[in-house]
């Protein structure tokens, strides 16, 4: 009787132990993301939580059932919280994919076409721009999506690099957090392969 009592208890201690672990929900952001193969650094704005893990398993289970591997390939997803008709809720996404399913279209449209996919059936809003951080040239669209009573916002920086589209999207509930966010992108810095 002794055994099941102690049993017991160990079962006892590790539920609560771990359950305030799995209650927070996804774990932060990391305070910095390095891609190595890509060659840059970006500093996502705190308090963020980090869905990349989550978010990679939908596009693969997704991608299985309509039967393809022709998918994007996310770096990170982060988000603020898990309440997306949340007034301050906010979202940034890093993704790629291979320059060569382009073909022959210059940089420019490739990396708007590739924004647009991105946006997924979002509505976008005015014409893509040109925006220079650092070294790195990026076209910049923007787009929206109304929800109901609710338009989400979102802005998609897009450059090639190493053979690869990439794509910052960063998504919101309104215009002054889209912009809070988008700032982030001056950190954006190339890193030096050697």
């Amino acid at each position: 009787m002794e055994f099941w009592k102690k049993l017991v208890f160990l079962g006892l201690f590790l539920v609560m132990s771990f359950t305030p672990v799995f209650a927070q929900g996804p774990p932060l952001a990391p305070s910095e993301f390095t891609d190595l193969n890509l060659g840059f650094r970006y500093t996502p704005p705190p308090k963020m939580r980090d869905l990349t893990a989550i978010d990679r398993q939908t596009i693969r289970e997704r991608a299985a059932a309509r039967g393809t591997t022709n998918t994007l390939t996310l770096l990170l997803s982060l988000r603020s919280g898990l309440d997306d008709t949340a007034a301050d809720w906010h979202t940034i996404g890093i993704q790629t994919y291979p320059r060569e399913k382009f073909g022959a279209l210059n940089e420019r449209d490739a990396s708007v076409k590739f924004s647009r996919s991105v946006a997924g059936n979002a509505k976008e809003v005015g014409q893509p721009s040109d925006v220079t951080i650092g070294d790195s040239h990026f076209v910049v669209s923007s787009f929206e999506l109304r929800e109901g009573q609710l338009t989400k916002r979102a802005r998609i920086y897009t450059t090639v690099r190493k053979g690869l589209m990439l794509s910052l999207s960063f998504s919101a509930n309104s215009s002054d957090t889209l912009d809070a966010i988008v700032s982030s992108m001056k950190t954006f810095t190339p890193l030096e392969i050697k």
